[in-house]
């Protein structure tokens, strides 16, 4: 714990450019929930999360619902962290679609029902998110410093002194990773059972 509170610091100034990332798209999806939800079914994105709701139907107990859930999460956020290697652009889109989607399901659930968008959040998002959004966040800032460190590389290959700076973040970064992975997905375990707590009990 103590380890990856230090790693959760040391990557303060990255975690904060992500979650600003976040918030932003979130906002725009919001402000813009109908053309962009059009634009989404257009795109089939619904329908892949309705495959997975179709998965979980087949067999609504706890157990598989939690699997299906958590699956879901650790790919998609271990896909974030190993895909940043190529510059931190995948980490980026990745925070961006996740904020649209907030955004759009916040916009188009409250124009449906009337209720407050905070609300919304409060009620609907945060029992589980307050630990998947962070998760989320803390992933992609790992996949965006990898990929600053992978700009870094290139750079050091004209430049001694870049390349031994470069070397000693590389090692540094290494050093933290294993504890903010263990981190992310422990948080992202506790959010999947959270959630498919909650599917269980009120389906």
């Amino acid at each position: 714990m103590r380890r990856f509170m230090q790693a959760i610091r040391f990557e303060k100034k990255v975690i904060l450019i992500a979650t600003l990332i976040f918030i932003l798209f979130s906002i725009v999806g919001f402000v813009a929930s109908d053309p962009i939800n059009e634009s989404l079914k257009q795109a089939g994105v619904w329908e892949q999360f309705q495959q997975k709701v179709e998965d979980i139907k087949q067999d609504p107990g706890l157990l598989n619902v939690f699997q299906v859930i958590l699956s879901n999460n650790l790919l998609a956020t271990a896909s974030m962290i190993g895909l940043g290697l190529f510059f931190g652009v995948y980490p980026v889109i990745g925070l961006a679609f996740n904020g649209l989607l907030l955004g759009v399901v916040i916009g188009i659930s409250s124009e449906q029902t009337g209720s407050s968008p905070v609300t919304l959040f409060v009620t609907q998002i945060l029992p589980h998110g307050i630990l998947e959004l962070p998760a989320l966040i803390f992933a992609a800032a790992l996949g965006i410093r990898l990929g600053i460190l992978s700009m870094g590389t290139l750079a050091g290959l004209g430049s001694a002194v870049i390349r031994k700076r470069n070397q000693s973040a590389w090692k540094a970064y290494l050093e933290r990773v294993p504890s903010l992975v263990i981190g992310v997905a422990v948080m992202l375990t506790v959010a999947a059972f959270i959630e498919s707590s909650l599917i269980v009990y009120f389906s």
